[in-house]
């Protein structure tokens, strides 16, 4: 029977507290995320119980409920019953509140998460259309020097390189800036006459203050600290600009008051902090390559029930960036994504409950498919316990393989069926991408036959309503 989105968003909006505590409300792949002026008010045992939700998670400064592959249309669905959560109803009181109900830590997740999640199906298009281009190159005869090459590999390309306009969109959204301003200052920071300064020396200047050339194409941490300023900045262009010529000139103020702190303070910040990431990872990639994998890998389940993976994001960014490779977190992710297939293919072979093999049928097909964890990991490892161990299991597995082995990702995407060819090496080699489909397989199997092993309780799905 189809299920009717409007009633289900409805019951999940009047057990967050309603429209009226909801200060901000987006969706990723499969989660509805909220940001809540008073979170103790809301129910979350009765949204658990709401047939529809697969699970709920207490994030940073608010609430997410796991709807699955039908988060769009619940979250449609809320927005046309309450239309005022499509604009947010953030105040300053409200955004205070916010930011006294979670720690730091928990916060910088809950902006990395709005900042980043957004942009990273564009970002993994993106890392798709490389991997094409290099199978038409290799094995379809598509010449390098062709139109045809130019066009996909500008497209290709064009996510990661204007990803500080994207940031700046999102990031306009969470700091409250003006939306176009905003996409002006991410667009001058990429424009290629600020680019080319570089050619000029380490430095130049802007009214006599000193400017640290930099290429902020590719990069996130400059953009999402200069909006961050834009906001202060916006705030004392409206104290110094009567309202009588607001329309003019309060975007000239702030413009000539961002654009030396984005050049001069922000985007030099965010440049040097990019450069100490990648020195980080380049001094743990020369002593010890098999340390990240192990590590992210051994705790990719934990990182994906808490979010915290996308702290990792603006690493793994750098990365590819710089040394044009993952060797971190999207390896590691081949254990999370593929095992989350295996523990939903056993739990739909072995259990004899219909309402848990529908459910295992659905989350099977889309972990393998699309490389999507979050209806196998809340809708039936948490809900089971004991395959969430078997997924444990199977993440240390892939880790130790592909530590052994260095596998590498060498395009930005999340490992699934579809996205193999992100373990393409461009230079010709095909020993990374067979290392990556015998880790895939260990993976399965090994997920598989932990969960049949240790077995698990379906009672909790009742039975049959037929």
């Amino acid at each position: 029977m189809a299920k009717n989105y409007s009633e289900l968003s409805k019951a999940i909006i009047e057990q967050l507290g309603g429209p009226e505590n909801i200060s901000r409300i987006f969706h990723c792949a499969t989660r509805l995320r909220t940001s809540l002026v008073n979170q103790s008010i809301a129910d979350l045992e009765a949204i658990k119980a709401i047939n529809g939700v697969m699970g709920v998670v207490e994030a940073p400064g608010g609430v997410q409920v796991i709807i699955g592959n039908d988060v769009s249309k619940v979250f449609d669905a809320a927005i046309e019953q309450y239309p005022t959560l499509e604009q947010g109803t953030n105040t300053d009181e409200n955004l205070d509140q916010e930011k006294t109900s979670t720690n730091v830590f928990n916060r910088i997740l809950d902006i990395l998460s709005s900042l980043i999640g957004p942009a990273i199906p564009l970002i993994m298009v993106s890392g798709l259309l490389t991997a094409i281009l290099t199978i038409l190159t290799r094995w379809a005869g598509l010449s390098d020097t062709s139109s045809t090459y130019t066009i996909l590999n500008v497209a290709a390309n064009a996510a990661m390189y204007f990803l500080p306009i994207f940031i700046a969109y999102t990031a306009s959204k969470k700091f409250g800036t003006n939306t176009m301003l905003s996409l002006f200052v991410g667009a001058l920071m990429i424009h290629p006459s600020i680019v080319g300064l570089s050619e000029l020396g380490s430095f130049v200047t802007l009214f006599g203050l000193p400017v640290k050339t930099a290429d902020y194409t590719s990069t996130l941490i400059p953009i999402v600290l200069t909006i961050w300023a834009l906001k202060y900045v916006e705030k004392l262009s409206e104290k110094l600009i009567p309202d009588s010529i607001k329309f003019v000139f309060r975007p000239l103020i702030s413009v000539l008051i961002i654009l030396p702190i984005a050049l001069c303070v922000t985007g030099p910040i965010g440049s040097y902090i990019g450069d100490l990431l990648n020195l980080v990872m380049t001094s743990i990639n020369n002593v010890a390559p098999w340390a990240t994998i192990l590590i992210v890998g051994a705790l990719a389940p934990l990182l994906v029930l808490t979010g915290m993976h996308f702290a990792l994001i603006p690493l793994v960014i750098t990365e590819f960036a710089t040394v044009g490779y993952d060797n971190m977190l999207f390896v590691a992710f081949i254990g999370m994504n593929f095992s989350q297939f295996g523990v939903a293919l056993a739990a739909f072979l072995k259990t004899k409950n219909p309402n848990l093999k529908e459910l295992a049928g659905s989350c099977a097909l889309t972990a393998f498919l699309a490389g999507v964890t979050e209806p196998t990991l809340y809708g039936i490892c948490l809900r089971m316990k004991k395959p969430l161990y078997a997924t444990w299991i199977a993440c240390i597995v892939n880790a130790i393989f592909c530590a052994i082995f260095r596998v590498k990702v060498f395009s930005f995407g999340a490992p699934s069926f579809f996205t193999m060819p992100i373990f393409m090496n461009p230079d010709g080699s095909m020993s990374n991408f067979w290392f990556a489909i015998v880790a895939t397989v260990i993976t399965i199997v090994v997920s598989f036959v932990s969960t049949w092993i240790l077995g698990f309780d379906d009672s909790v799905y009742g039975t049959s309503e037929k």
